[in-house]
């Protein structure tokens, strides 16, 4: 969401709250940066958000099955476990799932996870004191040491400090606009972002061995690939159990 709201400054858009009906206060100074006549609302940038996380974790999960076709392994990209259980909001000591932080308000219909600390950390409060220390910590990941518009970065390129370091930095003023826009959310709604979960599962990819024999017994020919037929002698020494 920090991403996005970037993009908008980026692009000269600005945001108002069409939950609450409101505009943001603080804008004024920036309308040399965005259209503060005609924002867009935080509803839809919010499910732009969320809908762009859910394209790429989609993706990264079906890259994960052609890997395990390579490989040789079974594999199923799948949905259906509840995702607050998963991480950890189940309500329920005995069901701690992956033990993720997650709060409760009487303004959410349900609590909302903010990571894992020392893991998985969303940029939002608790793990950041404020939104203007998250939106400066999202900066330092594009362009501190290591991201991927430092000149230092290693790269493909013939000349990759130049290709890294042509992205114009974020200035101060661009990240205070940004700040701004994000604490109202996280003030206005009690978490960042306002209207979808800070950290959400959604798709899932489980990988295991292939009882190759019951596949012979119960299906036909083609029912697995030859990777599959060889997993166990190429990667752990072992025989398999080929078709007849």
């Amino acid at each position: 969401m920090i991403a996005v709201l970037c993009f908008m400054v980026q692009n000269g858009y600005g945001l108002y709250d069409d939950v609450n009906g409101e505009r943001i206060p603080g804008l004024a100074r920036f309308s040399h940066l965005v259209d503060l006549e005609e924002p867009l609302p935080l509803t839809f940038m919010e499910t732009y958000s969320i809908t762009e996380c859910t394209a790429e974790l989609s993706t990264s999960c079906y890259a994960g099955m052609l890997i395990l076709q390579a490989m040789g392994l079974g594999g199923w990209m799948f949905d259906g476990i509840d995702r607050y259980t998963v991480l950890g909001a189940s309500g329920d000591p005995e069901v701690p799932g992956l033990g993720f932080r997650y709060d409760t308000d009487e303004r959410w219909p349900l609590p909302n996870p903010t990571g894992l600390a020392g893991a998985f950390e969303g940029s939002c409060p608790p793990h950041y004191p404020d939104m203007r220390a998250a939106v400066e910590a999202f900066a330092g990941r594009k362009f501190g040491p290591g991201g991927p518009f430092h000149q230092d970065t290693p790269g493909p390129w013939r000349e990759s400090p130049r290709v890294r370091s042509s992205a114009q930095v974020h200035s101060e003023e661009f990240k205070e606009r940004v700040a701004i826009m994000a604490q109202y959310i996280y003030d206005r709604f009690g978490k960042f972002p306002g209207t979808v979960p800070s950290i959400f599962v959604l798709t899932y990819l489980q990988a295991h061995h292939l009882d190759l024999e019951f596949y012979n017994a119960h299906f036909g020919p083609g029912a697995y690939l030859k990777t599959h037929a060889d997993h166990m002698a190429r990667w752990h020494g072992g025989g398999g159990a080929a078709p007849e």
